[in-house]
């Protein structure tokens, strides 16, 4: 794997916030989706990580547990780790309710120093 400096990994980071900020943010239990955000753009890029802006609540369309979560903007998908800690999108549950609303408590796209 290449090894990126910080400003090659903040302009790496800038690409995937410009790519995801204007795509829909769908929750998932495998290939169900349980809610849909629209995403508003991200902050700008430090030590490689961008933060989205925050995102409004979305009514869940589904029942499940949330296992995963997808920004998707037109054919291109990028697939992230979902979690209520040490994940790429927090929630504060991972049970879905049909009928309930769906809050992200943050998203954050992460390129690692090697």
């Amino acid at each position: 794997m290449p090894s990126l400096n910080a400003a090659a990994r903040n302009t790496m980071a800038t690409a995937a916030g410009n790519l995801c900020g204007t795509g829909t943010l769908q929750i998932m239990a495998g290939a169900t989706v349980l809610a849909s955000h629209t995403m508003a753009g991200f902050g700008a890029a430090s030590n490689g990580v961008v933060t989205a802006n925050a995102i409004a609540d979305a009514t869940i369309a589904a029942s499940g547990t949330a296992d995963g979560a997808k920004i998707v903007n037109g054919s291109q998908e990028v697939t992230l780790t979902l979690g209520t800690s040490g994940a790429e999108v927090i929630v504060s549950s991972t049970s879905y309710v049909a009928g309930g609303t769906s809050t992200i408590n943050s998203v954050t796209i992460t390129y690692p120093a090697s």
